[in-house]
């Protein structure tokens, strides 16, 4: 069973770090994906012709 147990000030920093922690992340993120958008090339198909 849990139970709550105020933390006071070491919460509210606790709080924060965690709320930090998650939007650097998705900023970290974003940046990332962008760059993978990016930098990856588009493959091509080209046509082959097979003998009969």
């Amino acid at each position: 069973m849990a139970y709550y147990v105020p933390l006071g000030l070491r919460g509210l920093i606790l709080r924060i770090g965690t709320f930090l922690i998650g939007l650097l992340g998705s900023l970290v993120y974003r940046l990332a994906s962008r760059r993978r958008a990016s930098s990856v090339p588009i493959a091509q198909t080209l046509p082959v012709m097979l003998p009969d």
